[in-house]
């Protein structure tokens, strides 16, 4: 699993690349959770359109970060998801905890419609 790091229009875009699974959830949390700062202010947006595969343990990583963004008040949305981890998603109830959104710029909109809000 790769890990990318962006920022557009003030908002964190992190990018998966392969499978996140039991494999290198534990790297891959350590890596997301040290190159992004939780705070009141956090607006992420995890970029999936890479992302091949998500097992249980990739799912238990998505949950610790739900609870922490929703802890400091910040808001994390999803985008790009291909269709079998959608599924994955959407059966195991994690779209109710994710916005999920087509692309990167559709989440943007989101996000800048929530701060007016």
């Amino acid at each position: 699993m790769e890990l990318t790091f962006d920022e557009k229009k003030g908002i964190k875009v992190v990018g998966f690349i392969g499978r996140l699974d039991g494999n290198n959830a534990k790297e891959v949390q350590e890596e997301l959770l040290s190159n992004i700062e939780l705070n009141d202010k956090s607006e992420i947006i995890l970029n999936m359109p890479g992302c091949e595969y998500i097992s249980s343990a990739g799912l238990r990583l998505l949950m610790i970060l739900a609870k922490n963004l929703k802890m400091k008040g910040g808001i994390g949305v999803l985008s790009g998801m291909i269709e079998e981890v959608r599924d994955v998603m959407e059966m195991t109830g994690f779209s109710n905890i994710f916005k999920n959104f087509i692309d990167v710029e559709t989440a943007i909109d989101y996000i800048q419609s929530e701060r007016e809000v």
